[in-house]
């Protein structure tokens, strides 16, 4: 008579490496993504998920061959096939065209892998186990290990929190208008767009000056990158590049930027002390996803982009496998977080007054998933239509949602509020595209310059003359929230020369060096 019973491994020879194996695929993932994360938040639900299917898969199949060790070995080589199906599709899509030799290929690999595992003598079954477990072990710690540095070098820089008003304020302000701060991201200037895209622009500026916009068609961003330039204008100063690079690992360190952008930022904190409650509109890009002193945070709630671009590394990928390559990101999430902010500041002017609200939209930002009339772009389209039109595109459907959010709010707010539509960089020229992490800013043309540099930046102020407060064609974003204060809250914030400066690459992110003289000149 056989004997039915499960064979129990000794605690020396537990078969975790399931376990580890599934685990591994998601801390290697946010491991290299870490510069762009400040919280390990998105990490837990994919992890949470991987360890646990694998937990349940050896559970269940420990159960049917009364065998924890065997079943060990067909759970972790089943992980293995799951989580890297879609790693391997990126590198032969090209090759296939289509994913179904690639499944057809990716069940027999599975059919003839098993049937040694099934086999493999019962002597050698706690040696494999005790190997797996080992090497397992140490691929999850390695990834561990910058993780925990992480958390470690997030809980040790200190928060850095500006003084009070002092000549921001000056007595106690008559108005306290609605403030909102639009930042439309990679939203190029009148010369940038003509040169770089053959497109004019100058309607879309006539429309807001209809509208009582101050318009300043020389305007220039302070930095070229996001982080950096939302930094700046919010703290409405110049960046320390000796305490950014003394805070760095390496020199593309990005994290000291994005660690002040959620942080306490001089516009929202001395705005909070009047009374205003900050209204916090969100993106999916994380950095700028949220701040410390936000009241109100309005975001999409479905899965992050980590989550869901981690899911497509995976099998699952075949259950929406119309999405674009691994590196773009899911065009259908990024849509919904940009839906969800479109429509959250058009419900804005309904909560209570007075409040600030920011808003960092990522349009006309690439990927371009809205057509001209908002309708869904996809991937084939796209590509179908090149980049140069596909931008224009997303750039008129960004135009008309812009007017009508404007529209809406002037007429919906109890009193007029101020606007700042300011984007904080301009799109990138092409030869950046193409070797975006060694493209040396120092070797670009003074078009290139230009280019990502000019940015669209529009005022209104009620009750204001614009122009007198400061504002003139070639303004920087430095003093955008410097004039606010001075002119509603009585400051006497000096208004700063306005500089533009570009960093040497991706590579060395905080070495800074003035462009001002190629950019505005030219003009």
């Amino acid at each position: 008579m056989s004997d039915n019973r499960m064979r129990l491994p000794t605690l020396r020879s537990l078969p975790i490496h399931p376990l580890l194996v599934a685990a591994y695929p998601a801390l290697f993932l946010f491991a290299e993504n870490i510069d762009d994360q400040l919280t390990l938040d998105p990490l837990w639900g994919p992890l949470g998920a991987s360890v646990g299917m694998a937990a349940a898969a050896l559970v269940v199949l420990s159960l049917i061959l009364r065998d924890p060790l065997r079943a060990g070995l067909i759970t972790t080589f089943a992980a293995v096939l799951f989580f890297s199906y879609g790693h391997v599709w990126v590198l032969v899509a090209d090759v296939l065209g289509t994913e179904a030799p690639l499944l057809v290929g990716w069940g027999a690999l599975a059919l003839v892998g098993l049937l040694p595992l099934w086999r493999v003598r019962d002597r050698w079954l706690v040696t494999v186990t005790q190997g797996l477990n080992v090497v397992a072990g140490l691929a999850v710690l390695i990834n561990v290990i910058p993780l925990g540095a992480h958390v470690v070098e997030q809980a040790a820089v200190p928060q850095i929190v500006p003084p009070g008003p002092s000549n921001a304020v000056n007595g106690e302000p008559e108005r306290r208008p609605d403030i909102y701060y639009i930042i439309p991201d990679r939203y190029g200037g009148l010369a940038s767009l003509a040169e770089g895209f053959g497109f004019d622009n100058e309607p879309f500026y006539r429309s807001l000056e209809e509208r009582g916009f101050a318009v300043a068609r020389g305007a220039h961003a302070n930095y070229m990158k996001t982080p950096l330039s939302l930094v700046s204008s919010l703290s409405m100063d110049y960046l320390d590049q000796e305490e950014l690079q003394a805070e760095q690992t390496d020199a593309g360190d990005r994290r000291p930027i994005h660690r002040r952008l959620q942080d306490h930022l001089a516009v929202p904190l001395w705005l909070k002390q009047l009374g205003y409650e900050y209204v916090h509109i969100s993106n999916w890009w994380e950095p700028s996803s949220t701040n410390v002193d936000a009241d109100r945070l309005y975001r999409y709630e479905g899965d992050s982009e980590f989550t869901t671009t981690y899911w497509r590394t995976t099998l699952m990928r075949v259950f929406d496998p119309e999405t674009p390559p691994l590196e773009s990101g899911s065009w259908p999430l990024l849509r919904a977080y940009t839906e969800v902010q479109l429509d959250a500041l058009d419900r804005a002017p309904d909560l209570g007054d007075p409040k600030f609200v920011f808003a960092h939209l990522l349009l006309p930002h690439n990927p371009y998933m809205f057509d001209r009339d908002g309708s869904y772009m996809d991937e084939e389209q796209v590509a179908e239509q090149g980049l140069h039109d596909s931008f224009i595109r997303q750039l008129q459907f960004t135009n008309d949602r812009l007017l009508g959010i404007i529209d809406n709010i002037i007429a919906r707010s109890d009193e007029p509020p101020v606007i700042l539509l300011q984007a904080d960089e301009g799109p990138f020229p092409d030869r950046y595209v193409v070797d975006d992490l060694d493209f040396d800013w120092h070797d670009a043309t003074p078009g290139e310059l230009e280019e990502k540099s000019g940015i669209m930046s529009a005022f209104y102020l009620p009750g204001v003359d614009a122009a007198e407060a400061g504002v003139h064609p070639s303004i920087t974003p430095v003093n955008s929230f410097r004039i606010v204060f001075n002119e509603y809250f009585g400051g006497t914030l000096p208004l700063l020369p306005d500089r533009v400066y570009a960093h040497t690459s991706q590579r060395d992110f905080f070495d800074f060096f003035e462009i001002t003289d190629t950019v505005v000149t030219r003009r």
